[in-house]
C-alpha cells in the first residue's frame, strides 16, 4: 500500500472493518487530525460508503475517536441513511402488494437485496428499486398500467422506465442486464431466456419481506458484470464492489467453482474478475476462499483497479478536475473522450469489454444526437 495516501490508508482499514464486521486498527487512528478525519469524510461520501464508514469510526476507543462535532455528524449519517433503506423496504413492500394483485410478478436486481449480505444491512447507502418484469409481456403492459393510473414515466435507457413513488426512485426493466458486445449480448439473452422459461428465482428476506431474486451463480455473475460494465465505461465506486464481495462471501458453499469459471471465461470475464479478487484481497481484507475461481499473484493491474476507484469515486462522478458540462452535445463529447481513454487505459485487462467502446458509444451518440 506504499503508493496509497495516508488518508486512503485510513479510510480502507475502516471500511474493510465494517464490511467484515471486524474491529478498525485502533493504532491508525490515536491522535488522528482533523485534517485526516475530514478527508476520510469526503472519500466515504465520493464513494458512497458514508454510514459504513460513520458506523465503524463511532465504535473505535475514546482515544481514537474523531472529534466531537464529526461525530455528532457520522450520527446523523448513520440515522439518516438507514431511514432512507426503511422507507425503500417500505416502498417495496408497497408495489410488491399492488403488483401482485395485478398480476406483475418481479425479481429484485441488486439495491436492497445485496444489503441483506451487509453485517449491518440498513447502513449500505441506498440508489434505486430495480425491478426485472421478467414475464413476456408484463414490461410494457405495466407501464400502460401505470400511466392510467397517473403515474409520471419517464422513459431512460433502452433497459427500463422510471417513476418517483413516495420520493423513491423505481426502475422497472425489461432485460437484467446487457453487454456492449453483441456477441456476449447475445449469449446473455439465451441464459435469461432460460431463466424465465423456468422460473427458478431464489428468494430472501428483506425486514419481513419475501422477494425474488436471481438464483446464485447468475447473481454473482450479475453483480460483477453490471459493476465492471461502469467501471470499464466512466469509472465505479467501492459500494459495488463491496456489494460484490459480500454476496460471494454469504453464497460461497453454494456457487462451484469450476461451474463458474467456465460461466467467467465463456463472457471473457474470468480475468477482470480475478483482478478485482486480487485487489479485494490485498486492499480490502478479503479472505481468498469466496472467490470461485483461482486467484492471480501479479498485483500491477490490482494496483491500477485500485487507484482508479479511490480516483473515481461512486460511478465515476466524482473524479477530481473537469466534469461533464450540462450542454447536451458537449456532454456527450465529454463522455465519449472520457470512454475512450478509459478504453486505452484498462484494454488490456479485458479487450473484449473495454477496446469495443468507442466504436459502440459514437454509433449511440450519433444516434442520440440525430433524434
Amino acid at each position: 500500500m506504499s503508493s496509497l495516501s495516508n488518508v486512503e490508508k485510513l479510510f480502507l482499514n475502516l471500511l474493510s472493518a465494517a464490511i467484515w464486521d471486524i474491529p478498525a486498527d485502533v493504532a491508525l487512528f490515536e491522535k488522528l487530525d482533523n485534517d485526516s478525519w475530514n478527508g476520510i469524510v469526503d472519500m466515504a461520501r465520493r464513494q458512497s460508503v458514508n454510514a459504513l464508514i460513520a458506523d465503524k469510526a463511532l465504535s473505535l476507543p475514546e482515544e481514537s475517536l474523531p472529534p466531537k462535532p464529526l461525530r455528532l455528524q457520522f450520527i446523523i449519517m448513520i440515522n439518516q441513511t438507514e431511514a432512507l433503506n426503511r422507507k425503500m423496504i417500505q416502498v417495496l413492500g408497497d408495489l410488491s402488494k399492488e403488483y401482485q394483485a395485478a398480476n406483475f410478478p418481479f425479481c429484485l436486481l441488486k439495491g436492497l437485496s445485496n444489503a441483506v449480505n451487509y453485517p449491518k444491512p440498513l447502513l449500505r447507502n441506498v440508489g434505486d428499486l430495480d425491478l426485472f418484469l421478467y414475464r413476456k409481456g408484463d414490461y410494457q403492459k405495466l407501464k400502460r398500467y401505470l400511466v392510467a393510473q397517473g403515474v409520471d414515466i419517464k422513459d431512460g435507457h433502452h433497459m427500463h422506465y422510471a417513476f418517483n413513488k413516495d420520493g423513491v426512485y423505481i426502475e422497472n426493466h425489461r432485460r437484467i442486464t446487457y453487454f456492449d458486445h453483441k456477441k456476449y449480448d447475445e449469449l446473455f439473452k439465451k441464459w435469461e431466456a432460460e431463466l424465465i422459461e423456468k422460473e427458478n428465482f431464489t428468494s430472501i428476506q428483506i425486514e419481513g419481506l419475501t422477494v425474488q431474486q436471481l438464483p446464485v451463480e447468475m447473481n454473482a455473475f450479475f453483480i460483477f458484470q453490471h459493476m465492471f460494465r461502469h467501471f470499464v465505461h466512466l469509472g465505479v465506486g467501492f459500494r459495488q464492489f463491496c456489494d460484490w464481495l459480500l454476496f460471494l462471501s454469504k453464497y460461497k458453499d453454494e456457487i462451484d467453482p469450476v461451474s463458474f469459471t467456465r460461466l467467467a471465461k465463456s463472457y471473457a470475464l474470468l480475468y477482470p474478475m480475478q483482478v478485482f479478487a486480487l485487489t479485494a484481497v490485498k486492499y480490502l481484507g478479503a479472505p481468498e476462499n469466496i472467490f470461485p475461481f483461482e486467484m492471480i499473484t501479479d498485483n500491477k493491474h490490482a494496483d491500477w483497479v485500485i487507484a482508479d476507484i479511490l480516483h473515481s469515486g461512486n460511478f465515476g462522478f466524482h473524479r477530481p478536475g473537469k466534469q461533464r458540462p450540462k450542454e447536451k452535445f458537449r456532454g456527450m463529447w465529454f463522455s465519449y473522450k472520457t470512454t475512450i481513454g478509459r478504453s486505452m487505459k484498462f484494454g488490456i485487462i479485458s479487450p473484449e469489454h473495454s477496446r469495443i467502446l468507442p466504436f459502440k458509444k459514437l454509433i449511440n451518440r450519433l444516434k442520440i444526437g440525430f433524434k
